[in-house]
């Protein structure tokens, strides 16, 4: 996504929710990854005012027992001020978010469980979604690099270096008619702000240490940032894993659609690398995740540790490519697998549930 810089500023402006999603004709990664890095800069700009006024949070709580309307963040950062409000340590509110259930008041708990389920940027859940899709654009450069049996060392392997690119080249290597020594990988869109940010924050200083290199914004950028750094169009790599960076599709179906002929010719089109059994016997390799196991009253099972961890998990998997999950019922709004999708959905992905034809 190559978008001019006004064209930028009213996409940005208009983007407004998860639900926007759907509005522009755009990749849903790009359009996510701007409407994050929108909220990011928000609250950035008012979490420090809010900060100044715990007493009159802690007052309307007390007499309300809910959050004043006027605190416009995300769901859980509305929810750490509270708790700090009402005297919560560090340590406590840390563990609270962590897991709700050690929370000792029942409405507080159950605020908390609904801000974890419904922050895409700063529940643990999101940001293991944001690890993951950092991940998943590693993966692609690096599957790219060992396919042409090129030598590089990874950010592991530089370890105890100051300043260390996500791929560094012992050679310099040959793109697109450059020499460079680097690549970084961005899980972002390259706006203005954010390109000065890291220019300034990584890339100019490896440019110092090593030489010319590229940085690879998998989510697209606008045109005519900072020409003294190389921008690697995400095109450049072509791979399915690209696909399943950009499309944030998450599919479902019951095992019994894998018995139509028809279903399985469409499987191989769609680039699944992980599928995850739900509860079902499988005629398939398959991964389990016992914490997301079909159980009585699922919903309520929802506000545990164990769901938080088999979520962890299960968006760990999309690290690796695009994930489908497997259940012994056909329709997915009789089966468990709709609580995952919520959960799953409010996170920003798209949720592709399949049935048998």
């Amino acid at each position: 996504m190559l978008i001019g810089i006004k064209d930028f500023q009213k996409l940005r402006w208009e983007l407004k929710s998860i639900k926007d999603l759907y509005r522009f004709p755009y990749s849903r990664g790009a359009l996510f990854t701007i409407l994050s890095q929108k909220r990011v800069d928000m609250v950035k700009k008012k979490h420090p005012v809010a900060v100044q006024k715990l007493n009159v949070i802690e007052n309307y709580w007390k007499s309300k027992k809910r959050l004043p309307p006027w605190l416009d963040l995300t769901p859980v950062m509305r929810m750490r001020l509270l708790l700090k409000a009402i005297g919560y340590s560090k340590s406590e509110i840390r563990n609270s978010i962590q897991n709700p259930s050690r929370v000792d008041n029942e409405r507080l708990e159950y605020l908390i469980w609904k801000s974890l389920f419904t922050d895409y940027i700063y529940s643990p859940l999101a940001v293991r979604h944001q690890f993951a899709r950092g991940k998943l654009g590693e993966k692609i450069i690096k599957v790219w690099l060992e396919n042409r049996e090129i030598d590089f060392k990874d950010e592991y392997e530089m370890r105890g270096e100051k300043k260390t690119p996500d791929f560094f080249f012992p050679e310099p290597l040959r793109v697109n008619e450059k020499l460079v020594k680097w690549i970084e990988s961005k899980a972002l869109f390259g706006d203005p702000k954010t390109h000065r940010f890291y220019s300034k924050k990584q890339y100019l200083r490896y440019q110092e240490l090593f030489g010319d290199g590229y940085v690879v914004y998998w989510f697209g950028y606008v045109r005519g940032l900072n020409s003294n750094v190389n921008i690697l169009s995400d095109r450049f790599f072509n791979s399915s894993l690209r696909g399943a960076l950009l499309d944030m599709k998450f599919f479902t179906a019951g095992v019994s659609a894998f018995r139509s002929e028809k279903f399985k010719r469409i499987l191989p089109r769609l680039s699944i690398k992980s599928y995850v059994n739900l509860g079902c016997e499988t005629p398939f390799e398959s991964v389990e995740i016992p914490e997301l196991m079909e159980r009585e009253n699922f919903h309520e099972y929802m506000k545990t540790k164990d769901f938080l961890d088999g979520m962890n998990k299960l968006i760990d998997l999309y690290s690796h490519g695009r994930v489908m999950l497997v259940c012994k019922e056909n329709d997915w709004r009789r089966c468990h697998r709709r609580h995952i999708s919520w959960v799953l959905r409010n996170l920003g992905f798209d949720m592709v549930h399949l049935r048998a034809f």
